[in-house]
């Protein structure tokens, strides 16, 4: 594994052409990412098997916020890796635009999808039942501002309640949800279309 560290973001690469891409592309980095120096850049080119993907993005989580570049191939391990402890996806293809507003929203805590990413990781079974039927408006608001990374108290402050409102908020849409971890939120909210569509931008 290539390891590079460049405007403050750490690059970790199974492949030298992929560790270039990556380096050329922080390199010309505009200043907003100097906030960055948490993220880590997994760049998986497939010579990684997939369990060692997995364990790669489970003990970069550990110290890092982890954005996985990976292959058009390889985007059926998204709702893995976003289990392992990952934060965003794109495409080895992605432009580079597309690569700054994933850093961005990953080195704030939320969860970056790259539209080629989002069916794998909603998956092909039956649709999920719409947000309407399953959470309160007021819950639906409270999952996609804390989907989008926000604290309890930043959400609550945002939607003008209590800090120990949203906490109750939060206990019922996990209880109803039948999720554990943000991670599992995360996920769940795009399944039920919650999550903005567009990229996440960093708050203001």
């Amino acid at each position: 594994m290539l390891v590079r560290v460049l405007s403050d973001v750490t690059v970790f690469a199974d492949r030298p052409e992929l560790q270039e891409k990556i380096s050329r592309l922080l390199d010309q980095a505009p200043e907003r990412l100097s906030g960055a120096s948490d993220v880590a850049v997994l760049a998986h080119g497939g010579t990684l098997p997939a369990d060692a993907l997995v364990h790669c993005v489970s003990r970069l989580s550990r110290s890092y916020r982890v954005l996985v570049v990976l292959p058009e191939q390889a985007v059926a391990q998204v709702p893995e890796l976003l289990r392992a402890g990952a934060l965003g996806f794109v495409g080895d293809g992605c432009d580079d635009q597309e690569f700054y507003d994933a850093i961005g929203v990953v080195a704030r805590g939320a969860v970056y999808v790259a539209s080629g990413s989002r069916a794998a990781l909603i998956g092909g079974g039956a649709p999920a039942e719409p947000a309407q039927q399953v959470l309160t408006r007021r819950e639906q608001e409270v999952l996609r501002w804390i989907a989008d990374g926000y604290t309890h108290s930043q959400a609550a402050r945002r939607m003008g309640l209590s800090g120990a409102t949203v906490d109750t908020y939060v206990k019922r849409i996990r209880a109803k949800l039948e999720v554990r971890n943000k991670a599992e939120l995360t996920r769940k909210a795009i399944e039920l279309g919650v999550v903005r569509r567009e990229p996440l931008l960093a708050a203001a």
